[in-house]
């Protein structure tokens, strides 16, 4: 028997419009445009990142009207933040998993798991921004020490602040960042304000549908689903961090709620598992 047979469930993609709230206990009502930034609604996916695709040892043209400093990101949840703080012009690389939302967008010089100094040299970064550990780059360093590998944490919603701050120190556009911060503890605040009156659901988010993973206590997602109006199975049955569930654990945590995020193209598979 399918999951989708025993709970009610919403399939997320992941570069979906997110969500804005939840409503009685099986049901999740989006009001018009979501009001969260695109950059939270990756996050979740950055432990977890599959290999699918590889960057072939042709060199990308690098951006030559780039403003400095010339940024490599390294993530896609900090290109979608960089992108949305109106700092696009700066992004000389990125990675295969990034979708910049740019007319020309720069090229991508690798991901998580290939790491190519002479892809990410060729683009002539002054910084790049990374989220896993920055021992990954020492060639880059060892080839140009002028380069500046910066590692910026987005496990919880007060990482995502601390990175709007530190990209605005890197940029040189502090007014900027802190504008940007502001707009969004609003949005989150305007967010919980609107669901505090009503049922909180129990709430279970999958990342996948073949060994699925969860976010519990300390994670951004926790507090996401809670600022949302829902209650956090995960976190109510003990788990902390990123977790790999299977069908059993699922069924144990008797959500009221399943929200599974799948690429595009997925959602049959993931609704029939």
């Amino acid at each position: 028997m399918s999951l989708r047979s025993q709970l009610p469930m919403m399939i997320i993609h992941n570069e979906s419009d997110g969500l804005t709230g939840f409503v009685g206990h099986s049901t999740i009502a989006p009001r018009g445009k979501s009001t969260l930034p695109a950059y939270m609604k990756k996050f979740a996916i950055l432990p977890f990142a599959a290999v699918v695709l590889v960057v072939g040892c042709r060199r990308p043209p690098p951006r030559p009207e780039a403003p400095a400093p010339r940024i490599v990101s390294f993530t896609p949840a900090i290109t979608d933040l960089l992108y949305d703080m109106g700092l696009g012009a700066h992004v000389v690389g990125v990675t295969t998993h990034c979708m910049p939302s740019d007319n020309n967008p720069p090229p991508a010089v690798g991901n998580r798991s290939r790491v190519s100094a002479e892809a990410i040299l060729a683009v002539k970064p002054d910084v790049i921004l990374i989220y896993q550990n920055p021992q990954d780059f020492g060639a880059i360093t060892a080839i140009d020490p002028h380069v500046r590998i910066v590692h910026l944490p987005t496990q919880t919603l007060e990482d995502i602040a601390a990175a709007i701050d530190r990209i605005g120190q890197i940029t040189a556009q502090p007014q900027r960042a802190a504008a940007k911060k502001q707009a969004f503890w609003s949005k989150l605040e305007t967010i919980e304000a609107s669901v505090a009156s009503l049922p909180r659901p129990r709430v279970l988010f999958l990342l996948g549908y073949d060994r699925p993973s969860t976010g519990g206590t300390g994670t951004f997602i926790d507090e996401m689903i809670q600022r949302s109006g829902g209650l956090n199975a995960a976190a109510q049955r003990g788990y902390t961090g990123w977790k790999t569930l299977n069908r059993e654990n699922i069924l144990a945590m008797e959500p009221d709620v399943l929200l599974c995020q799948v690429d595009p193209g997925q959602e049959q598979d993931a609704r029939a598992h």
